[in-house]
């Protein structure tokens, strides 16, 4: 399903990276696997999107819905499970250092993500319980992007931002088969800020395709945001 994965050249990375614990990982994905739910992703007008936003914070729009998913997208469902499963969250654990962690095969504000020319996502925190898990604590954000020839120009980089939201410290170009895991709850008291607050520049024809899945430990990690809280925009 992906490719094989250095645990020990990941861990180093992802514990030094700054502004906050993260890693980047190109052709993630087997190549016949990635072109496989490319050739499947919904168009924009698909009505699988079934959340859309249009505010200040967000213009995107999302397929969040398991059911839809699975049955009207079966290769990237079987994606999904695997990235959810017990194989690939065991090594996830081991390069970022992480306690037992656990998929959420309810997509909790994950799934399938869309955004359009002029779209963008402000600067925020993630929540960090989900309603429908309220015995675990996020920790991780996965996501998968699947944009091919994907223009510098077009802009939306996924934004990483130091606490203070002074600096963008990192930014990540959302290339085809392209995967990003960071610490949602990292240590130190340090906020995690990111996202892609400059609207999109690519053409009408084109859009910024995602998937998205979060990590969760019982575990409650040792900081100031560990309770209980929405996301947080700035």
């Amino acid at each position: 399903m992906i490719n094989k994965l250095n645990i020990n050249a990941l861990k180093e990375k992802f514990i030094n990276n700054k502004p906050f614990p993260h890693i980047v990982i190109d052709n993630f994905l087997q190549e016949e696997i990635a072109s496989k739910i490319l050739l499947e992703f919904p168009q924009a007008d698909n009505s699988l999107f079934t959340w859309k936003s249009n505010d200040v914070n967000s213009i995107k729009q999302m397929c969040q819905d398991p059911k839809l998913i699975e049955q009207n997208t079966p290769n990237i469902w079987a994606v999904i499970k695997y990235l959810n499963g017990k194989e690939l969250l065991d090594q996830v654990s081991k390069f970022t250092s992480m306690p037992k962690l656990y998929g959420d095969n309810k997509l909790s504000g994950g799934g399938l993500h869309l955004i359009k020319r002029g779209g963008h996502l402000k600067l925020h925190v993630d929540f960090n319980i989900a309603d429908s898990l309220p015995s675990l604590n996020r920790r991780l954000n996965i996501i998968l992007f699947l944009n091919p020839n994907w223009k510098s120009e077009w802009g939306g980089e996924l934004e990483l931002w130091n606490t203070e939201k002074t600096e963008c410290v990192a930014s990540v170009q959302p290339i085809f088969n392209r995967a990003v895991i960071f610490d949602t709850q990292p240590k130190d008291n340090i906020l995690p800020w990111h996202g892609h607050p400059t609207p999109l520049k690519c053409p009408e024809e084109i859009t910024r395709k995602s998937l998205a899945l979060y990590y969760y430990s019982k575990e409650k990690p040792n900081t100031e945001m560990a309770k209980k809280h929405k996301t947080i925009y700035a």
